[in-house]
């Protein structure tokens, strides 16, 4: 990896990074690790929005053959660590609608979006490929870890 984030930012991320990140042997482990480890461990804040633990977990063990303990443990450690767990608001929600209309974009991508503002996060790491026009004009700074030679080549997991 040539790019890393700088220190003391704060990091929003979808649920497949999460997940991908707590599966060492994802075939994209070592791409997106990287990104939120020093927002595991480090001088960097990682949020949590409240319902991904139990999304993480389920695709650790339905979708990518993790062990049920295993991904229990993982996901443990996970909302034990730094992390910050956060909530969605009423005006978070209407403003993800909000943006999604703006930006003729699904909502569900538009909800992250709205996250991100809403706790002023620096950076948004997504597998997603389709959030550069979303984040057009946006105080947070998108970014996807996995090349795009290996995107072809991965199924992500929707959601």
């Amino acid at each position: 990896m040539n790019e890393s984030l700088p220190t003391e930012v704060t990091v929003l991320t979808d649920v497949n990074v999460l997940a991908i990140a707590l599966t060492d042997d994802h075939p994209a482990h070592t791409d997106v690790y990287p990104w939120i480890q020093d927002a595991l461990d480090g001088p960097n804040a990682l949020l949590i929005f409240d319902y991904y633990p139990f999304r993480v977990q389920y695709l650790m063990t339905s979708n990518f053959g993790v062990d049920a303990v295993a991904a229990r443990n993982a996901i443990q450690s996970l909302v034990r660590s730094p992390a910050r767990i956060v909530s969605a608001t009423e005006s978070v929600i209407l403003s993800a609608y909000e943006i999604s209309a703006e930006k003729n974009h699904d909502v569900y991508d538009s909800f992250i979006v709205a996250l991100a503002r809403s706790y002023d996060a620096d950076y948004l790491i997504t597998t997603d490929s389709d959030f550069d026009d979303l984040c057009a004009n946006e105080d947070t700074t998108y970014l996807n870890p996995i090349p795009d030679d290996k995107r072809e080549k991965l199924t992500f997991i929707e959601g």
